[in-house]
């Protein structure tokens, strides 16, 4: 679900959003969720300083800490 919600986020930022792909999978109680994007939409994601990245951190944090769970994001070239 969470995963849904991130892919639509990060489709509405860059500019390129066919070549969005968004995966997940469980891993030691965490769940990890990897950004794919084209190479000139990574900056839009991370934001400035890192910003929006964290703000998607921080979203999904909230919603897996209702199921216990830690939640780590990466962006992929």
């Amino acid at each position: 679900m969470i995963d849904k919600l991130i892919e639509y986020v990060v489709k509405q930022l860059v500019s390129q959003p066919a070549s969005v792909v968004v995966s997940s999978a469980e891993n030691e109680g965490k769940l990890v969720i990897q950004i794919q994007v084209a190479p000139q939409d990574v900056a839009r994601v991370i934001g400035s300083e890192g910003r929006i990245l964290r703000s998607l951190r921080t979203i999904g944090g909230q919603v897996e800490a209702a199921k216990d769970r830690e939640i780590v994001i990466e962006v992929i070239k």
